[in-house]
């Protein structure tokens, strides 16, 4: 069967039997599974509950081979067990061909379509063991990367060929031996078992015209086959769940364990720049460094994990002081950033990385909750920095239990319109002239009083409630500027657009129901986008963005100059406002390198038909600085901060 479904052009992976079906199945990548009932029923059926069981909603068909004429009620079975195509093979018509493309059509529409399974196949094939070497001639052959990088102990320079052979057991190579004569006796595939470095491994055979090729299944662990839900497909590690339960298991027993969590500063920039699957390939090759890294650690006193998006998580086991353990875990995390977050080559790129990492220490009475709350607080601090890469966390639990309370109160907040809209006045530098204003969120808590947009958006983004707080604002700050009198009917609204609300397919409409629904006027409306957001595919946000500048709304990039993707915005979104970063302003009175920058991206703006707004302008010196450059706007606490509407009114009135 498996020559059959090879001879197709499917790569294969075969089993006769169960033993250890998790970890090979887990261990071959597949994303289908062909699972032949005709002489073991019984045994197939456990099969297919098997791997249902790893599966869950992940995107793998399961394609059960049966005869329906000698078993009743077997497709029905097969379908209880948790198969999601059947084929009755004793039917005349029955076609494996056809049943295999039908599963993988299963497959791509669970997945999200053809180009994001291929993209998920093509990182596969990256990351194989492969090689190949022609019948006629020894000197034709190739080595992957991947087996050169995993498999340092052999010269595959000197053997291509034969170099793993040479590190086989005599029994070993005796299968070896067998396994090619298969091959030479006319079969087109052949697979044998062998122990590489101590590791277990299938080693797939098969022809093809003049080549033999090679590939190497490395057998999952028994404990990392436990379940599929429990493996981040991407990086090959551990995800959040099955982290977060290893750590649990640690504390219960007593144990003080040490928690990392690593982020990539720079991956929502990079994958702007350079794309998602650069940015897939580059989580992948991450998590491979960093099991490299702790190979040698114990397994059951480390553990390595991808916890979500571009974060990684590494725990370890710690014995001694808990102020010793704190300073240990610190140096090994500042090693971690510096072995293995140096620049990546990809596809002839050099990409750099800036990695920083939040730290924090658990003894026996913590709860592995807190414990990755207090690591992800540290490292959100450290993000914001550009001088210090770890951060140990200095948070208390009760400071935790109060985050934990927000996200709680959060809900009723957007219920009980506690969210409030402040607007910080944006004026002309060269007369002074009110021309608008920036909406931005407060939230007044009966308890804890005004919050700003800082704690409200973060709070907003561990409740899962982003995209519901997101339009409560956007509907709220429209409104609020619908109100304003007639005599300020000339002023502009400037609104914050997360990357999730860019990234709804109905965003677009979304943006043009709430300014409808509060009156406003859509000429009067800017949407400003921080440029140190991911912003996913953006030929798909250049598309969306336009479609709201045909209505008459106005785009900026907000926080411009804060990352190095900046020039691939430009080419790629529709925008009429720069906002210069406030990290680039604060210092443009006495900093010649500020001032250099600051005047080149003026001028840049100058040249694309841009306008520019400078933010955080404190002084009349810094105001003095822009004006001779030539920038358009400013807002800052040199004339105002953010106030409540009434009081912007009537700042507007005076001011003008």
């Amino acid at each position: 069967m498996a020559a059959r479904i090879s001879a197709m052009g499917w790569r294969v992976s075969s089993a006769r039997r169960r033993d250890e079906l998790a970890g090979r199945f887990l261990s071959s990548n597949a994303l289908i599974a062909v699972i032949d009932l005709r002489e073991a029923v019984d045994d197939g059926l456990k099969a297919i509950s098997d791997i249902a069981a790893l599966v869950d909603d992940s995107g793998i068909a399961i394609l059960a081979f049966a005869d329906q004429a000698m078993h009743n009620h077997i497709a029905a079975r097969c379908h209880d067990a948790g198969a999601t195509h059947f084929l009755d093979i004793s039917n005349p018509h029955a076609d494996i061909g056809p049943a295999i493309n039908f599963a993988y059509r299963y497959v791509e529409n669970i997945r999200g379509g053809s180009e994001a399974t291929q993209n998920f196949n093509s990182l596969l094939a990256q990351i194989e063991e492969k090689w190949a070497f022609s019948i006629t001639g020894l000197q034709q052959n190739w080595v992957s990367d991947q087996l050169r990088e995993n498999v340092k102990n052999v010269d595959f320079d000197t053997y291509p060929a034969t170099g793993i052979y040479r590190i086989l057991s005599p029994d070993e190579r005796l299968r070896v031996r067998g396994a090619f004569g298969r091959l030479r006796t006319g079969a087109p595939q052949a697979a044998v078992s062998h122990l590489l470095n101590g590791n277990k491994v299938i080693h797939h055979l098969h022809v093809s015209g003049d080549y033999i090729h090679g590939r190497l299944e490395r057998v999952a662990a028994e404990e990392a086959s436990h379940s599929w839900t429990d493996r981040d497909l991407l990086s090959g590690l551990r995800n959040g769940s099955a982290a977060r339960s290893w750590m649990r298991d640690r504390l219960e027993r007593g144990e003080n364990l040490g928690l990392m969590i690593i982020g990539l500063k720079n991956f929502g920039t990079i994958n702007a720049a350079y794309g998602r699957p650069i940015g897939d390939e580059i989580m992948r090759r991450t998590g491979q460094r960093l099991i490299a890294e702790t190979i040698d650690e114990p397994s059951d006193k480390c553990m390595v994990a991808r916890m979500d998006g571009q974060n990684f998580v590494v725990a370890k086991t710690l014995d001694g002081d808990l102020g010793d353990m704190a300073g240990k875990l610190t140096s090994y995390a500042e090693q971690l950033l510096a072995r293995n977050f140096g620049p990546i080559s990809i596809e002839g790129r050099k990409i750099g990385l800036v990695a920083r990492a939040g730290v924090a220490v658990g003894r026996d009475s913590s709860d592995e909750t807190l414990l990755v709350r207090r690591a992800t607080l540290a490292l959100a601090e450290t993000m914001v920095s550009d001088a210090v890469p770890v951060k140990i966390s200095g948070s208390s639990e009760k400071n935790i239990l109060l985050e934990q309370k927000l996200e709680g109160d959060l809900a009723h907040a957007l219920e009980r319109d506690e969210i409030t809209i402040a607007l910080q006045p944006q004026i002309k530098v060269d007369d002074g002239q009110l021309i608008g204003a920036e909406a931005l969120a407060r939230w007044n808590h009966p308890e804890l009083g005004f919050l700003g947009a800082a704690t409200l958006f973060s709070v907003a983004e561990r409740a899962g409630l982003m995209k519901l707080l997101s339009s409560h604002i956007h509907a709220a700050a429209f409104a609020t500027a619908a109100r304003w009198p007639d005599s300020l009917s000339f002023l502009r609204l400037s609104v914050n657009v997360t990357a999730g609300d860019l990234a709804a397919p109905d965003f677009a409409q979304n943006i043009m129901d709430n300014i409808a629904a509060s009156g406003f006027s859509a000429e009067r409306a800017t949407l400003e986008i921080t440029e140190s957001e991911l912003i996913g595919n953006l030929s798909t946000a250049a598309q969306r963005l336009a479609v709201l500048r045909e209505q008459g709304v106005r785009i900026a990039i907000d926080d411009f100059g804060t990352g190095y993707s900046s020039l691939a915005y430009l080419q790629n979104l529709p925008l009429d406002y720069l906002k210069i970063d406030s990290g680039l302003t604060s210092d443009i009175s006495g900093s010649t390198k500020d001032q250099v920058v600051v005047k080149s991206i003026i001028n840049m703006a100058r040249s694309l038909d841009l306008a520019v707004i400078a933010e955080g302008i404190e002084t009349e010196a810094q105001l003095e600085s822009l004006a001779r450059e030539g920038c358009e706007y400013f807002q800052g606490f040199l004339r105002s901060g953010p106030i409540s509407q009434e009081e912007f009114e009537i700042f507007a009135l005076r001011s003008n």
